[in-house]
This record gives structure tokens, sequence and C-alpha cells, in this order.
């Protein structure tokens, strides 16, 4: 009698410690909770601009919230309002060689690729006129029904012919040591530009966020276009940061693809890095996976053309257009390359330069004269 009483107690006390340990685990996830969602919402990125027209411009901005109500004000004193459209980016992640918030070395906080939620708000103004710059201002609201704005920006419809205009040509941006110095001295030496062409390799891997968006270098492609940069460099033993330049806030960007914004085979691989340099031509893809996803299973560009707003063409989508802006006549083309080292060594997976897109001259999408000229006289 006495034995089943102590093991009565026993199992009571044991009870109540469980007791108080769900109860202490429910106190810090409810306080972990109430911690993030009453901070203060930041966006990811300013707003930028896409695909403007003769009347219209669209304004995208990022968050890492879904948030209720995304908009932009617009005009004089921001009086008009343009709801925005939000969608979910669905490649990005992180993984053991991102270097973003913690991870400052290898598999500090990440062991594999993970997925990153990341939202994507998109609102089109109209009514304008081509000449005029208009104040604009992007809100997000969170679930919470905190707020957050950004700063107040300008934006204008495509140019006029016969318009002098300033464009920025730049390309392979990939969170290289120059490229917020350079993007800094642009604004400070050129001023506000009308438009950016940029013609490939923005980053590194595609599907790793924080290359777009908050690598802990500071250089990142968002943050350096826009202004937000935090590029530290040394020289003579004196430390400069290097800001970038708000650049896509004012004018429309236009991108094409490079071979770094081509992904390989989803998920086969132990790193974001081994996925990009995973790729296999769609032909041999289509032998060896037959009724699988051909996208999953051989290369893609889905983060890019997720991200971006772009001119589309029949036949080739956002990776073939054709657009103008003012007196110049833009033609994008999609002819990268797979780029790999010539050695056949256990770390590298030989020489194979192929071209990923392999459409022929006498294709659909390169049957028009503009497409025919560039593919024979690329820039």
């Amino acid at each position: 009698m006495l034995l089943m009483l102590r093991r009565l107690r026993s199992r009571k006390i044991f009870s109540v410690a469980m007791l108080v340990l769900v109860i202490c685990f429910m106190v810090s996830v409810l306080s972990f909770g109430q911690t993030i969602m009453t901070s203060t919402p930041q966006l990811l990125t300013d707003p930028f601009l896409q695909l403007p027209t003769e009347t219209s411009v669209r304004v995208v901005w990022f968050t890492e919230f879904a948030g209720v109500n995304h908009t932009v004000s617009y005009g004089e004193n921001l009086k008009q309002t343009a709801k925005a459209n939000i969608t979910k980016l669905t490649p990005t992640r992180e993984d053991q060689q991102s270097r973003v918030a913690n991870q400052i070395k290898d598999g500090q906080v990440y062991q594999k690729p993970v997925q990153r939620d990341i939202w994507r708000h998109e609102a089109e103004v109209t009514g304008l006129t081509p000449g005029v710059r208009v104040n604009y201002r992007a809100t997000s609201v969170r679930e919470d029904g905190e707020s957050v704005n950004s700063d107040v920006f300008s934006l204008a419809a495509t140019p006029k012919p016969d318009i002098p205009l300033k464009i920025l040509l730049t390309s392979d941006h990939q969170l290289k040591p120059m490229t917020a110095a350079n993007l800094q001295k642009v604004v400070e030496t050129v001023g506000r530009v009308d438009g950016v062409w940029f013609a490939g390799d923005l980053v590194n891997v595609s599907d790793r966020a924080s290359e777009w968006f908050d690598d802990n270098s500071g250089g990142a492609l968002f943050p350096g276009l826009q202004g937000r940069a935090k590029y530290d460099m040394t020289h003579d033993g004196v430390k400069t940061t290097y800001t970038g330049g708000q650049i896509i806030q004012h004018a429309p960007m236009f991108t094409c693809i490079g071979n770094h914004e081509v992904m390989g085979r989803f998920t086969r691989t132990g790193s974001l890095n081994d996925e990009f340099d995973d790729t296999i031509p769609r032909p041999v893809a289509q032998k060896i996976y037959r009724d699988k996803s051909l996208i999953d299973n051989s290369f893609n560009t889905n983060t890019y053309e997720e991200i971006f707003s772009l001119p589309k063409s029949k036949e080739g989508g956002k990776r073939y257009y054709a657009v103008s802006f003012g007196d110049v006549r833009l033609v994008v083309l999609y002819i990268t390359n797979m780029w790999r080292t010539p050695s056949l060594d256990g770390n590298h997976k030989g020489r194979c330069s192929y071209r990923f897109d392999t459409r022929k001259p006498d294709s659909e999408v390169l049957k028009f004269d503009e497409f025919k000229l560039a593919y024979s006289n690329p820039v």
C-alpha cells in the first residue's frame, strides 16, 4: 500500500511537472509570436518600376509577410490609389552557403536548401501623360493591421520619341565588390536616369533569395539599385561604406537572362550552388525523365520570371521581347549558354558548353526581322 502511494505521488509530481512544462512552452510560443507580430513591419525592397506604356507603369515591391492590403498612392497629394496584386515566389530558398541574417559562415543556420517565404506586390498606375512625372508611395498592411509606407518616389510613362534620355546600361552585378560604389557614382554624377537596361547575370545563384534582397555582404541586387546597400571597402586604411543609388524607384528596368539566372535540376544536390551547376539539355532530359517535368529535370528561369514584369512576345514570353522606349528599340534574346570548367576531376562536371534555348534562326520567335537582326549581331 505504501509503495502504491509513493507511485501515485510520483505520477502526480510528474504530471504537474509536465503541465508546467507545457504551459511554459505555450507561453514561450505565444511570446515569440507576439514579438514577431508586434514588431514594426518592414518592406523587403523599395518599390521599383516595370513595364511602362504611354499611359501607365507597374510598381513592384516585396515583403516577407502576405499581408491583407497592398496599395500605391500617387498623383497630387498622393490622393489616387491603385491596389496591388499579390503573388508568392515559389522557388526562392536559402541554403548552407547563404550569407543572410545570423548565418555568416557555411551551415550555421541552414544545412540544406530551405524555402524562404517572400511575397511580391504589383500595382498598375494608370492615366499618365508622357513627359509628366508623378509622385508615388507604396503601402503594405500586415495581418495584425500594422502598416508600413515606402518613401515617396516619382514615376513616368514611356517617353515619346525625340526626347533626350539618360539610359543606364549595366550587367553582371553578382554581389561584386565595386557594384554598390559604381551605382552610387551614377546618381552622384549623372543624377536620375530615365531607364535601366540590364544585360544579364543579376545575381550568382538565382534561387538564393538573399542574393536578390539582403545578403550580409550588403551588396545584394535590389539594395544596390535602390540606395539601400551597405558595402564596406577599405583603401589605404580608410573604410568607406557604399550604398548604391536610388535608381529603379524612379526609372523602369528592362532585363535579360544571363546564365546565372538559369537554375538546374531541382533539389537533386546538397546546395543551391550545386543545383545551379546541375543543368542538362532538354533533349537529354526528355530521354531520361520521359513524362516527368522538364522544368524540374533540366533547367529553369522560374525565379527570374516571377520577380520581373517584362514585355512578352507570343512565342518567347519574357525571354524574347522587343519594346520601344523613346527613340530606342530594345530587342532582348534568350541566347545564354551553360559554362563549365574544362576539367574532368571529381570537383567538376567537365566542359559542356551548350545553349539553353535551342531555337533555330528559322523558329517562330526568330522569324521577326528585329529578332533575326539581334540574333545575328548580338551586343
